[in-house]
């Protein structure tokens, strides 16, 4: 903050992101669930594989006492060698309007821009706390104008947001990207007749289109595309076997290409993913995570056939437990015998498969579910006392989540402390939009 008085590798990939996995579950079952069920009730319903990069400039309005468009003017250097930026206001967007066109003083951290125009936010009264300048353009002041159009409390409708999308100014497009992984699912896809279709697989297919936005763009396509939009999703993947520097965004893609293309594509999907053996743990995960949202979002196919999907996972025992969960949120007890035998047959590679199977169990109210657990008790007394301790004060659904994949590009860290309202949206968000659809 300143002050001033006025002023990859896909196998290596696969490889890391199960040690990973197992790590992550090896011990913590208990504390997990905990998590997730105290959790599980608030969690929002935004953008299914969307998360928002960075506060949004509405955030900045409302947290903020000064927000202002500001031009560089000059640098000079202070008796102790401190840069020192000089910026002239332009447009008062909150605060006192007497601040246009005076001068701010805020340390140089980042060499800015000669002629450059900047967004910045300040805090507190007198003396004002400066954030980082956020370089934009003069283009942006419409779209700043209609953020401060709304009183205090609200927000500008989503819509508001839609074609701001393809705005060049850098910053209002983030921007405008953020609002849409922050925002109401349902909002999203109220949307439909409003949504640019040809602009929309044009990002698709974009290679340079960072990997975030093309997630958002297969869920608008999901919303506005045709069957025929299905052949998108075999372009890029054959696009990522020329590049496999490329990421199509498979867990967004997979989900609109089964939102388009009905039966036949989830049919694929199984074959490709889920029933293959030598699918990509990466791929595996993507698919799990579209075919997740739709059980949980969508009303494309029935929720039952879709846990017949999932559950061709469970061939895999080093990836069952990326499925059980769901199957048990979804009530699919047809599974009792498979986990029963991926608990009996595990391996101390797939050790950790064990308490998610006794917690499915426990989750089923089948007689055959309580046979089930007493032979698995008597199989391994130790793991199946500790899985069920874990449930002893917070029973509820078999639930518990693996990370997922990182995404290959990395957020931006934040410059300046984070308010207390992002902050609240962050941890209703969580860090990870098809990570928190998990916990459903």
């Amino acid at each position: 903050m300143y002050s001033s008085n006025v002023s990859s590798n896909h196998s290596a990939s696969a490889s890391r992101y199960l040690r990973s996995r197992q790590q992550f579950i090896r011990g913590l079952v208990g504390l997990i669930l905990v998590t997730v069920i105290a959790g599980c009730a608030s969690l929002a319903q935004g953008c299914p594989f969307c998360s928002a990069l960075a506060p949004t400039l509405s955030d900045d309005l409302k947290d903020s006492s000064v927000a202002v468009m500001a031009r560089h003017e000059s640098v000079s250097v202070d008796k102790d060698g401190l840069r020192l930026c000089r910026l002239r206001v332009m447009h008062v967007f909150k605060g006192n309007t007497k601040l246009a066109n005076t001068v701010i003083e805020i340390p140089e951290v980042d060499v800015l821009s000669d002629d450059g125009v900047f967004w910045l936010v300040g805090y507190g009264k007198g003396t004002i706390m400066w954030g980082k300048p956020k370089a934009t353009s003069s283009k942006a002041v419409a779209y700043l104008r209609g953020l401060t159009t709304q009183s205090q409390d609200q927000q500008p409708p989503l819509e508001y947001f839609l074609p701001y999308l393809q705005h060049p100014d850098e910053l209002i497009a983030a921007d405008a990207y953020n609002e849409f992984a922050d925002a109401n699912f349902d909002d999203i896809c109220q949307l439909k007749e409003k949504l640019d279709r040809n602009w929309i697989i044009e990002v698709v297919r974009d290679p340079s289109v960072p990997v975030h936005r093309r997630r958002l763009c297969w869920t608008l396509l999901s919303q506005c595309g045709t069957p025929a939009d299905t052949q998108l999703f075999d372009e890029l993947l054959r696009l990522r076997q020329v590049d496999q520097k490329f990421n199509p965004a498979m867990d967004s893609a997979i989900a609109c290409f089964i939102s388009l293309g009905g039966e036949s594509a989830l049919s694929r999907v199984e074959r490709d993913y889920l029933e293959k053996l030598d699918a990509s743990y990466l791929d595996v995960f993507a698919a799990v995570s579209a075919i997740r949202v739709h059980g949980t979002e969508l009303n494309v196919l029935p929720r039952q056939r879709l846990a017949t999907a999932l559950g061709k996972v469970l061939s895999r025992a080093e990836l069952a437990d990326l499925v059980i969960a769901d199957l048990a949120r979804w009530e699919d007890w047809s599974a009792i015998d498979r986990v029963v035998t991926l608990f009996e047959t595990a391996t101390e590679e797939t050790h950790f498969i064990k308490p998610v199977v006794v917690l499915y169990l426990k989750t089923c109210p089948l007689a055959a579910a309580d046979t089930a657990l007493a032979k698995l008790r008597a199989l391994d007394p130790k793991t199946v006392h500790a899985a069920e301790a874990s449930m002893l004060f917070y029973p509820g659904l078999a639930t518990v989540p693996v990370p997922p994949p990182a995404d290959e590009e990395p957020s931006p860290a934040l410059d300046e402390p984070t308010s207390p309202r992002v902050a609240e949206k962050q941890s209703a968000k969580g860090s990870s939009g098809v990570a928190e659809k998990e916990l459903r």
